[in-house]
């Protein structure tokens, strides 16, 4: 039950900053548009972006604790204790093959299939950019 309420938190402060980052993208257009129109000044552009590239790291961040939070709980239920759980998250988050290899050996089926839809739609995204 705790674990679920993490996640609920971590998934709301997660929309919040994605909101965040939404409304700076598009105050930075607006704030582009008056500095050119000589409407406002240019630090206002500085500072919407700055905000928007700050709320994204802080989602990114967000969303990586959360997978977190969802491993170590789902190695709860298989048995493991605190410490061991927390040592497969470190190996498992030192790259994208050896959480793959954990996930299988652990029997995680529905997290795999989770991780290889962000697999690849992130890599989706760095092909249409």
């Amino acid at each position: 039950m705790k674990t679920k309420i993490k996640l609920l938190i971590l998934d709301l402060l997660g929309g919040t900053c994605g909101l965040i980052c939404a409304g700076a993208a598009i105050a930075s257009v607006y704030f582009l548009y008056g500095a050119f129109a000589k409407i406002s000044p240019w630090f206002y552009v500085l500072w919407s972006f700055g905000v928007g590239l700050i709320a994204m790291l802080i989602v990114a961040v967000l969303n990586g604790r959360k997978h977190r939070v969802d491993y170590v709980d789902q190695l709860f239920e298989r048995g493991y204790s605190q410490g061991e759980a927390e040592e497969a998250w470190r190996t498992a988050d030192s790259g994208g093959m050896n959480l793959l290899r954990n996930l299988q050996q652990s029997g995680l089926s529905e997290q795999i299939d989770r991780l290889e839809t962000a697999i690849n739609t992130s890599n989706g995204k760095r092909g249409s950019a």
